[in-house]
């Protein structure tokens, strides 16, 4: 009798998207820090005063906010090389008992700030790296086919950017975000003929028992554990929207995040506009929210392993490592500690259980995964995601697939040169 198929499961990080363009963690912590100069610190400070995000009776102050750019100047000032390190301690200022009130509303708009400006730079490098380096590399993921199941495969990334649904679509491989119903929004009250369409599902169907997961067929399920670009929160929170991914191609997907970015409600011809939300324009053409879905900084979840709402992304991952026999994790530093408890509570409960790290410049295990290092249950591959790729099945290296790679370097600055100018000019996307 033949033994039943494995169950493989895949956990991606900045190093999957990195051959496609986007920033690891050094790049985009210097693309945010870029502009910061104690000159400019000092005029956004001012400039932030007159801003009333809490109201007229809360104002904010100019020494607190000052305070804030000091953290981003410390940190450009030791070549700090992870944004999310320095946002933490921004949100510690936010969440500090001493001080005032309006101290704390400092910190907690300061945060929201930075939240838009990463959100923006994010944007503005999945435009530049689809137009650049995408078209040059796809041959290069074109065997991303070898690291799938033959049944469904469960893919957790912690990226934000939308290039494993352009690859499963161009490669015509199935993939779902579990979603079970859709929902459509006008791009805005001045263009109501024009909509955007997404596909929805409740906080509290989601779970691996949704029926919009593929089941018993080859596929990706796919969950952004630290949600992405194109998803969003709906209906206070409780309903999680991504872009609808029924689409042909890669082409239509960007198109529909393009015209999803321009989404609005307009009063008296100027949009309305939300820290860290959307104000956008439901059918009935009123003013209705949706809230950026992306999780970034050092607060994304609690630090306990118990089920709480709003962490039903981390139950999920808790449940389908329950299910799995193999963990391929590709480009991931291993700085989430809310992953990593999880990656090593299922090897503890699960023998059967077992992780491949590809990963280019990792040539030690994590500390945390050593006590299973026996019987082949975690093995490292130094290379590229795609290079894995092609050597997960063929055996060998080929020599000029990597010789491409190293050709990357010129196109990922003018990545990052495009993506910076549309930053100056205000068009993320």
């Amino acid at each position: 009798m033949s033994s039943p198929p494995r169950k493989i499961g895949l956990l991606l990080g900045a190093g999957f998207s990195y051959d496609l363009g986007m920033p690891l963690a050094q790049e985009l912590t210097e693309v945010l820090l870029k502009p910061i100069t104690p000159r400019t610190a000092q005029e956004l400070a001012r400039a932030m005063t007159r801003a009333r995000p809490y109201g007229a009776d809360r104002p904010l102050n100019e020494p607190a906010l000052l305070k804030c750019f000091e953290v981003l100047l410390s940190y450009k000032a030791a070549h700090g090389k992870n944004y999310e390190a320095m946002l933490a301690q921004i949100e510690d200022l936010a969440r500090r008992p001493s001080g005032s009130q309006s101290d704390r509303d400092c910190a907690q708009y300061f945060s929201a700030v930075l939240y838009e400006r990463i959100h923006d730079i994010l944007s503005a490098y999945q435009a530049a790296a689809y137009e650049i380096l995408y078209p040059k590399n796809f041959r290069w993921y074109a065997n991303l086919g070898n690291l799938l199941s033959t049944q469904e495969t469960w893919v957790f990334t912690l990226n934000h950017d939308l290039f494993l649904e352009c690859l499963a679509l161009d490669l015509k491989i199935p993939i779902s975000y579990g979603d079970v119903a859709s929902k459509e929004f006008p791009v805005s009250n001045l263009e109501m003929h024009e909509r955007v369409r997404f596909s929805c599902i409740d906080r509290s169907q989601y779970t691996t028992a949704s029926a919009g997961f593929l089941r018993d067929q080859p596929g990706i399920n796919l969950v952004k554990l630290h949600g992405g670009l194109s998803e969003h929160d709906y209906d206070d929170k409780r309903t999680i929207c991504n872009l609808d991914l029924t689409g042909k191609s890669s082409q239509e997907l960007m198109a529909e995040y393009a015209k999803a970015a321009r989404m609005a409600y307009y009063e008296h011809g100027v949009a309305a506009a939300a820290a860290r939300d959307r104000f956008v324009t439901n059918l009935e053409g009123k003013c209705d929210l949706l809230g950026k879905a992306m999780l970034t900084g050092g607060y994304k979840y609690s630090t306990t392993a118990n089920p709480k709402e709003g962490e039903e992304k981390l139950a999920l991952l808790d449940h389908a490592l329950g299910e799995l026999d193999q963990l391929t994790v590709i480009g991931y530093g291993f700085g989430d500690k809310h992953v990593n408890f999880r990656l090593s509570h299922a090897m503890a409960r699960r023998e059967g259980l077992s992780i491949r790290i590809v990963d280019p410049h990792r040539h030690a295990l994590p500390v945390f995964l050593e006590p299973f290092d026996y019987k082949s249950r975690v093995r490292s591959a130094v290379c590229g995601a795609t290079l894995w790729m092609d050597y997960s099945k063929s055996n060998r290296w080929d020599a000029a697939h990597m010789e491409s790679l190293k050709e990357n370097a010129s196109l990922r600055e003018a990545v990052r040169m495009r993506a910076e100018a549309a930053l100056r000019r205000g068009r993320p996307s």
